[in-house]
């Protein structure tokens, strides 16, 4: 059985409440530098790092050695980008340039509601905050795993910029009745497209091999229909953000036009494609 994404991000409740105090108080930079006493420990503590080292070694051409250097770099970027997301919890702010933001702009003013699909290329959460606005309420659609301290500290940080939740419902699927409120009333519905939690899937074509993705998005987009945007977010310094945003005509195969869009980033950004799961269909063999 393929190994699917907890939803949850790491760490003890005590760990997750002392991390916000540190990044509060302590240059972030600082946190940075932290993290490499103990991330070597962590990944040797982890499996995911295995499936990292897969799309290194098998997806991108690397030796052995130097997709495990790959790996330990890309580990590092996502401590930067877990940390970056307390920053914001602790009342941090980023400095942030939206390419095409008047395209972007011009939707949100826009009285027609409209979905914006992520990727976990780059800091997928701080899209939310860098991207909200007062004009138009976004909602981020959910599956709620996550612990209850970063469930609050998201949930402030979320209020504080005009943004809600639409938890998903496995077993009564009212979810599906709030997406289609909040896309009649105008509003922003967000959520990832490209890491599975059960339910069904899609096979599409994603750097040279075939490729899980959850078929749920791109159903509701289809049917729908009304306008998708495609949100990226790269870090380009500690203190800075450059948010990519584009727009697919919800028609024909969504989803491998989204996984081709994907993997252009991810070889652009390789280090800042955060999924650290058995994303390739069938089993990943070292």
């Amino acid at each position: 059985m393929a190994q699917e994404w907890s939803g949850q991000t790491g760490g003890t409740h005590w760990m997750q409440r002392a991390l916000v105090h540190w990044v509060r108080h302590t240059d972030i930079r600082i946190m940075y530098a932290v993290t490499n006493l103990w991330l070597v420990w962590y990944m040797l503590v982890r499996s995911t790092e295995r499936h990292g080292a897969y799309m290194f070694h098998r997806r991108r051409g690397r030796t052995r050695l130097q997709a495990a250097c790959d790996v330990y770099r890309s580990f590092y970027h996502f401590a930067k980008a877990i940390i970056d997301r307390f920053a914001v919890y602790a009342g941090k702010s980023f400095e942030v340039t939206v390419e095409n933001s008047e395209r972007y702009y011009d939707k949100v003013h826009d009285p027609e509601g409209f979905v914006m699909l992520f990727s976990h290329v780059g800091n997928t959460e701080m899209a939310a905050y860098f991207l909200a606005t007062p004009d138009k309420r976004m909602h981020i659609l959910t599956f709620g795993g996550e612990s209850p301290e970063v469930m609050s500290r998201r949930a402030e940080a979320m209020a504080q910029n005009n943004i809600g939740t639409i938890i998903v419902e496995p077993e009564t699927m009212s979810h599906i009745y709030r997406i289609n409120e909040v896309l009649q009333q105008g509003e922003v519905l967000t959520m990832a497209a490209d890491r599975r939690m059960g339910g069904a899937e899609t096979v599409c074509r994603f750097m040279d091999a075939e490729a899980r993705f959850p078929a749920g998005p791109f159903r509701i987009c289809q049917a729908i229909k009304k306008p998708v945007l495609l949100t990226f977010v790269i870090k380009e310094s500690y203190r800075s953000y450059r948010v990519y945003t584009e727009e697919l005509a919800p028609t024909g195969d969504l989803a491998q036009r989204f996984a081709e869009r994907v993997e252009q980033m991810a070889l652009a950004h390789p280090y800042e494609w955060f999924n650290f799961y058995d994303f390739w269909k069938g089993e990943i063999k070292n």
